[in-house]
C-alpha cells in the first residue's frame, strides 16, 4: 500500500481519493514450489535419459508442463480474474473496473462489520436445523452478489467483502488482505 509520493501531482490539482494507491500482492510460494520441484525432476530425467532415449525425455517434459499448469491453475485464475488495484479513484478487480465514488459509504461501513469465512462457517454450525432452514429461505430470495472480475466463485485461501453500489448492486470481492484493502477503499472514497 502506498500514497502519491513523488506522483507529480499537487493537492491543489487532485483530490484525495484520487491520489490513494493500492494493489494487492498475490502470494508466490505455491508456484515456485511446484516449478522448481517440476524442474528438478526434468533435470534429473534428462540427466539419466539423454542424449541415448531423448523421446521419452521430451515425453517427460510435456507431461511435466502440464503438471505444473495443472497444480498452478488456481494461481493462475487468481492472477487473473481477482487482482486487485485502486489507483485514480477507479478499484480494478481483475478485468472489471468501477470508480470508487460509485460504492456506498454504509456498505463500506458494513463490509468491516462483515464476519470472515472462518467466522461464518462457525456461527452456521452453531445454528439449529430449524434456523438453516429459515437462513436457506430468505437466502433464496435475495439475489445473490456479483463476483467482482469474475469467476464462479471465491478462490480457495482469499476472504470476500460485499460493498454495494450506488445503483444499488451487489459487489462480491474475493480479496487476501481484507482490512489492508477496506482501508485504501475508506481512503479513496473519503470517509
Amino acid at each position: 500500500m502506498g500514497g502519491a509520493n513523488g506522483s507529480g501531482v499537487g493537492p491543489a490539482t487532485a483530490s484525495f481519493g484520487r491520489a490513494v494507491v493500492y494493489q494487492e500482492k498475490l502470494p508466490r510460494r505455491w508456484t515456485i514450489a511446484t516449478t522448481a520441484v517440476l524442474a528438478v525432476w526434468v533435470a534429473y530425467q534428462g540427466s539419466i535419459l539423454l542424449p541415448e532415449d531423448s523421446t521419452v525425455w521430451f515425453v517427460i517434459l510435456g507431461a511435466s508442463m502440464f503438471l505444473a499448469l495443472v497444480f498452478n491453475a488456481v494461481p493462475l485464475s487468481k492472477r487473473i480474474y481477482h487482482r486487485i488495484r485502486v489507483r485514480d479513484g477507479q478499484l480494478t478487480v481483475g478485468r472489471a473496473t468501477i470508480a470508487v465514488e460509485s460504492l456506498t459509504v454504509d456498505s463500506l461501513r458494513e463490509a468491516r462489520e462483515q464476519p470472515t469465512d472462518a467466522e461464518f462457517a462457525a456461527s452456521l454450525a452453531s445454528r439449529s436445523r430449524e434456523e438453516l432452514a429459515e437462513l436457506r429461505r430468505t437466502s433464496r430470495a435475495t439475489e445473490p452478489p456479483r463476483i467482482m472480475g469474475g469467476g464462479w466463485s471465491v478462490p480457495m485461501g482469499m476472504d470476500q467483502i460485499v460493498v454495494e453500489t450506488v445503483q444499488g448492486e451487489s459487489l462480491l470481492i474475493a480479496t487476501h488482505d481484507r482490512e489492508a484493502l477496506l482501508d485504501a477503499l475508506t481512503r479513496a472514497r473519503q470517509i
